[in-house]
């Protein structure tokens, strides 16, 4: 089983051998915080009902997958996700279109027992 790394000023989501385009920031309170984070494989969500934020704009797929920091945060809700319509996220990792189809592919290939559990984020 393999971490996630994601690395906010190279603006990259690393997955072992894998890299995949993505940000975090630009609205709300800005962008995720430095640190290590949960990732709740048991808790995603995908499908239709999801908002347009959430939408890969190439696949038309809306997906969601939560992660809760492991360190004190008064902030919460945040996810990997597509980054949909408007480029930017509230704090979440948004998957950039082209590479947010690979990242989703990889990860519905992957059974639920080596999906990553872990991300650390950094700057």
């Amino acid at each position: 089983m393999s971490g996630l790394v994601f690395n906010k000023t190279l603006k990259k989501l690393t997955w072992g051998a894998e890299h995949y385009k993505a940000i975090t920031g630009g609205f709300g309170l800005g962008p995720l915080p430095d640190g290590d984070y949960e990732v709740k494989t048991r808790n995603v969500v995908a499908g239709s009902h999801l908002a347009s934020g959430f939408e890969n704009t190439l696949t038309g797929n809306k997906w969601f997958i939560p992660i809760v920091p492991t360190f004190p945060e008064s902030r919460n809700g945040f996810g990997i996700h597509p980054d949909g319509n408007v480029p930017g996220t509230k704090g979440c990792i948004g998957l950039q279109s082209s590479d947010a189809g690979s990242f989703w592919r990889r990860w519905l290939n992957t059974t639920l027992s080596a999906r990553p559990t872990q991300i650390t984020v950094r700057s």
